[in-house]
């Protein structure tokens, strides 16, 4: 199968328990129905992929992604096996491992191929360093090679590319002053695809300036390969909110944008289908607007086994309270507002908020049952610590407010009668937490004075 003339999908390229084959066939499923085009296999933690990517798959391996290539590709769609070689690559003489693994994979029905060189020490050893000189040299002499063979061996394959300097903030200045980055740019084939993350490994956004600045560096479009829905970098949240912060003048800038979406499966239908919708997108990109189609269509996912059923509102708040790595939803950020309202103002000045906030609070507590009845458990259970730690959360807040309803002496200190002192939040990462702080600005800073006592 050709590559597509502007690449669409998705990168399964995260760090955590990769996805199961079955989950793998419903995305093919879906890019399908959403009219994108392209599925990538990169996850990390396939320790055939990155850790031991020497080593060849075996029989049971090989004839699950023997399946997973051809049913990708019975369903119209590109798919593209990544090998993540660079932790321990040795540039001048492992050519030959290379070859041997991507045969085996093409042999397997692969017919596009990604080398990434991304999340890796940037040394090489002195061997490599006397045969090429640079680390730019050496990942660019790897990959032109690994392309001409590819072309020889599967004729029509294309390889992409992910850099070690893949986003703006790694450059550490204007990206046309980064070394590295020109040095891929003018070394590498012209017809090998370069991925970039925008200008933060997470961007919030991706201005279309940015790309056209790095066009002149790399001398072609690069590739998006997009973490906007990425969680692997804190477990403790997911994002369930609509694709957005990317312009729509952006897709004339780039060769195409993969997402590379939350850990947990099952969690990434509104993500996904919105981007779809951004594909597709003339003139105008409403996120909000898609946001909500893509929520009334994956209501039908969430049928009950128990009379609490998940409602319009129930899905509203879910994807409200787990939105967006930049932004909380308008009804959660209404939430939080009502409670910074209430915890700086006296009880009797709480006038209707107050009310409105434990309406709220109840809302929330009765989510986490519904999450708990869901008849589809693979959903129930990637929801289900994160809406258990709302509603822990909650609970508390609503506690102490009580606590302060009632005008205790100054002198007295709430306790919880659910929450126990140092084992609720306790923990060595706890621990950690409470001597390095964020500030409200999201600026780490030392929980400690100079004279070393807590503040």
């Amino acid at each position: 199968m050709k590559t597509p003339a502007w690449i669409s999908g998705v990168i399964e390229g995260f760090y955590g328990r990769p996805w199961t084959d079955a989950q793998r066939r419903q995305l093919f499923r879906w890019l399908q129905q959403w009219g994108l085009n392209t599925y990538m296999y990169a996850p990390k933690d396939d320790l055939k992929h990155r850790a031991i990517w020497r080593a060849p798959y075996d029989r049971a391996e090989a004839a699950g992604l023997k399946s997973l290539v051809a049913d990708c590709r019975r369903r119209g769609l590109n798919f593209v096996y990544a090998l993540a070689p660079g932790l321990d690559l040795h540039y001048a003489t492992e050519f030959p491992v290379l070859q041997r693994k991507l045969r085996q994979v093409a042999r397997l029905g692969g017919r596009a191929f990604a080398i990434l060189f991304d999340d890796i020490p940037q040394r090489m050893r002195a061997a490599d360093t006397r045969r090429f000189g640079s680390f730019a040299a050496a990942q660019s002499s790897v990959a032109n090679e690994l392309s001409a063979w590819l072309q020889q061996e599967v004729p029509g394959s294309r390889l992409w590319f992910c850099p070690t300097i893949y986003c703006g903030r790694m450059a550490a200045g204007p990206v046309a002053q980064s070394a590295y980055l020109r040095e891929i740019g003018a070394r590498l084939a012209p017809q090998i695809d370069i991925f970039w993350t925008g200008p933060e490994i997470v961007s919030e956004t991706i201005p279309p300036a940015s790309i056209r600045e790095l066009q002149t560096v790399l001398r072609r479009p690069p590739l998006i390969w997009d973490n906007l829905h990425a969680n692997d970098y804190d477990r403790r949240r997911i994002y369930l909110g609509p694709y957005a912060g990317r312009p729509t003048q952006l897709r004339s800038e780039v060769r195409g944008i993969l997402c590379n979406p939350n850990c947990e499966f099952p969690l990434n239908y509104v993500p996904l289908r919105t981007f779809a919708t951004y594909t597709r997108a003339r003139r105008t990109w409403n996120p909000r607007n898609a946001g909500q189609a893509a929520r009334a269509a994956w209501r039908a996912a969430f049928a009950s086994r128990t009379r609490h059923r998940m409602t319009a509102r129930d899905l509203h708040w879910l994807t409200d309270v787990f939105h967006l790595p930049f932004a909380h939803g308008p009804q959660a950020a209404q939430l939080l507002r009502n409670y910074a309202t209430l915890l700086r103002t006296p009880p009797e000045y709480w006038g209707r908020t107050w009310p409105r906030l434990q309406r709220a609070c109840r809302e929330l507590a009765a989510l986490l049952t519904s999450v708990t009845e869901l008849a589809d458990r693979d959903l129930c259970y990637a929801l289900y610590r994160h809406v258990w730690d709302l509603k822990e959360e909650v609970t508390l807040m609503q506690a102490y407010l009580r606590w302060r309803e009632s005008r205790p002496e100054l002198a007295a200190g709430f306790v919880s009668g659910e929450h126990r002192p140092g084992v609720y939040r306790g923990g060595l990462v706890a621990g950690l937490q409470q001597l390095l702080v964020m500030d409200a600005a999201g600026h780490f800073t030392s929980a400690l004075s100079k004279s070393g006592r807590a503040r």
